[in-house]
């Protein structure tokens, strides 16, 4: 057990960063770098897009600070909102033209763009992993997972409101899969235990029905924008399982976990915040010193530390210090739970390929 003079220097100086090849941090960091001087050379004008302008400074800067601290997959996920917001303000600019021809010219254009992401999807199938991390392919996974439902809603948007809104979602659709190709580019050292993918659907589906048990009111009205995201992770994680994008399914029952747990997590007061200090200092330290890849709980307790130790020196909300405490009590314990392999798996998994989604009840 971590002497309390250990877990104390820990909680100010955090464990070190994961172990990456030599040039995965100074990969990310040129990313951010060469976003924001694309922002500065070409800058958005107009009112909605100034709005997405500020949306990505905001997204770069957290990515940024994230990376400084040390905290690479949180880093990353600042990094995949930024490119996905930029990709589709710049393609929405470029596609001027082509918005003022109405829908037969969006058509066009939708149809295109469909297939030059179809080709690269069917690329990204045949990736190598073997120098990745499990929470790295996750976040490479999950951004492939929404090129689809990009597209689908883009067409929607274009029909329902006009051809700009849909050119915007078929730039937000190249984008997240330019991140995903960006991650699956990155490698990092071998671990001599790597994360036993495999499918998660027993567990998504127990937590699917947990969470609709619980959706009855007054949660249901108190908690409805959170009962919303948590049904968001949970149907993506089914659409990754059923497509055996393993990581991205895990990642996502982990995030909607910890969804779940937020529900009714009790507002914490200064001696239960002490403690969540002390706790997360002792969860990084056990995880930063495994030689196995244990990044999926790693990009959890980086979102922990980042929610109680603000870069500015302001004082953490209510909810983020309910976060950390669930992604402590609740996320943690779920992550080791899925490590080991368990019996029936497989058949589980196989019947997930010709399994139909439905929508959130009530929603």
């Amino acid at each position: 057990m971590l002497s309390l003079l250990l877990v104390l220097a820990l909680a100010s100086t955090g464990p070190p960063a994961a172990a990456p090849g030599p040039d995965a941090i100074a990969r990310v960091r040129a990313e951010i770098e060469r976003l924001r001087q694309s922002l500065k050379d070409h800058p958005l004008t107009g009112d909605e897009q100034e709005q997405i302008a500020s949306a990505c400074e905001a997204a770069l800067k957290s990515s940024a600070e994230a990376l400084d601290g040390g905290r690479l997959y949180q880093s990353l996920e600042g990094l995949g909102r930024a490119t996905e917001l930029l990709e589709g303000a710049r393609y929405v600019a470029a596609k001027t033209a082509t918005a003022a021809q109405g829908l037969p010219a969006f058509e066009s254009e939708w149809a295109e763009a469909s297939r030059a992401l179809a080709a690269a999807g069917q690329g990204a199938r045949e990736r190598s992993w073997d120098r990745s991390r499990a929470a790295v392919r996750g976040l490479s996974e999950s951004a492939s997972g929404r090129v689809l439902p990009l597209l689908e809603g883009a067409r929607g948007f274009a029909v329902a409101t006009k051809p700009a809104d849909g050119l915007f979602y078929i730039g937000q659709a190249q984008g997240v899969a330019d991140f995903a190709d960006f991650c699956a580019s990155l490698e990092f050292k071998k671990k001599t235990a790597r994360y036993p993918l495999r499918s998660m659907l027993p567990e998504l589906h127990r937590l699917q029905e947990k969470a609709t048990a619980a959706f009855q009111p007054p949660l249901s009205i108190d908690q409805h924008p959170r009962f919303i995201a948590l049904n968001s992770s949970l149907k993506l994680g089914l659409e990754l399982d059923a497509a055996q994008s393993y990581a991205g399914s895990a990642y996502h029952y982990l995030e909607a976990i910890r969804h779940y747990g937020m529900l009714e997590a009790p507002t914490l007061d200064a001696a239960a915040q002490a403690a969540v200090k002390t706790d997360l200092a002792a969860a990084r330290a056990r995880v930063a010193a495994s030689d196995r890849d244990e990044s999926l709980a790693q990009i959890f307790l980086e979102r922990a530390a980042s929610q109680v130790e603000h870069v500015d020196g302001s004082e953490p909300s209510a909810d983020e210090w309910r976060s950390a405490r669930v992604i402590l009590d609740q996320v943690l314990p779920a992550y080791s739970a899925s490590r080991p392999p368990a019996a029936g798996r497989v058949a589980a998994s196989r019947r997930a390929l010709r399994m139909t989604l439905v929508r959130w009840p009530y929603t």
